[in-house]
């Protein structure tokens, strides 16, 4: 199932659908319950956007392969469900896009391998549509930003201290990065102008940073369609922007978290209640509306096809989504 969010895209959801088939066959050789599992991972409505996007600034160039885009936009979902995989692993995760993760069916080993295995689908993916050896360095220097995101993780967890500067050079690796490489290496494989690869990095950037500060507003908004059980990034300690803010501007969210430092149900309600009345929520809504205005000024710049009004209207939507 392609999620709707691009219904009104029939070309796109199309293709979408084919990037999803390859994925597909991709795991046939995986034995079952595991093979299963990921299934239900890749077809359970995820919103594609790292795919979405490779195959939309691949329409900026002069150079048209189906069957390259295709599986470039395929290894960038499967890179992107192998980091998930290892996150739920990391952060004991019950859920995932509405169902069971890995590791709560077959344990954190097994998780981990599989999320390993989908790591070598990904360079064989790629090792099939690069154009050369620059393209597949490209694409492991990624994966490198990628996982130093991950791990700056680790300094913010529990951290009274954690400033926004460390988020944000957080989420530029572990979310933005991937966006970042999806946008670029389809205008590179379209054999796109230069400035049209440059500015495809910085939109997927911009897009990215304000894609991952909404996904975390959401968690304190309350939204009961994320596909993960409500707060648990907070409950699991995990420091995201409105709480940073939060901390910075209120000294009884801080002394709060310093006399609990493990939060039941009800301690997570009433930390989100005080970040929500300290303006963390609303100062984070801002800066992923000023990440968003960026986008949208690059966008802009870009030749006038139907692919930039699509990029308009997806960083708009993705800004006001609930879920």
């Amino acid at each position: 199932m392609i999620n709707s969010l691009w219904v009104n895209i029939p070309e796109l959801n199309e293709q979408l659908e084919q990037v999803q088939e390859i994925i597909l066959q991709q795991i046939k050789p995986l034995k079952e319950p595991l093979s299963g599992l990921i299934r239900q991972q890749v077809t359970s409505g995820g919103k594609m956007i790292r795919p979405a996007c490779l195959l939309l600034f691949n329409q900026f160039g002069s150079y048209n392969n189906l069957t390259q885009k295709l599986h470039a936009a395929a290894a960038m979902e499967v890179l992107h469900l192998a980091t998930l995989i290892h996150d739920d692993v990391i952060d004991g995760s019950n859920l995932r896009r509405n169902v069971p993760t890995i590791q709560v069916r077959l344990g954190d080993r097994n998780a981990i391998y599989a999320g390993d295995y989908l790591l070598t689908v990904y360079f064989e993916l790629i090792s099939k549509v690069a154009n050369n050896l620059n393209d597949v360095v490209f694409n492991a220097l990624s994966i490198k930003k990628i996982l130093q995101g991950e791990l700056d993780q680790l300094q913010i967890n529990h951290n009274l201290q954690a400033s926004v500067k460390m988020y944000l050079r957080e989420i530029s690796g572990k979310t933005a990065q991937l966006i970042e490489l999806s946008a670029q290496l389809g205008a590179i494989l379209a054999q796109a102008d230069e400035h049209i690869v440059h500015k495809a990095r910085f939109i997927g950037h911009n897009l990215g940073m304000a894609f991952q500060i909404q996904d975390d507003v959401l968690d304190y908004l309350g939204s009961t369609k994320m596909g993960k059980p409500q707060s648990e990034d907070l409950k699991n300690g995990i420091y995201t922007l409105p709480l940073i803010y939060a901390l910075n501007s209120s000294y009884e969210v801080k002394r709060f978290l310093e006399l609990h430092p493990q939060l039941n149900n009800e301690q997570v309600q009433q930390v989100i209640q005080m970040v929500i009345a300290a303006g963390g929520v609303q100062q984070a809504q801002n800066l992923a509306y000023k990440y968003s205005s960026k986008a949208l000024a690059l966008i802009k710049q870009l030749p006038d096809i139907p692919a930039r009004s699509y990029l308009q209207e997806l960083t708009q939507r993705l800004l006001k989504r609930q879920q």
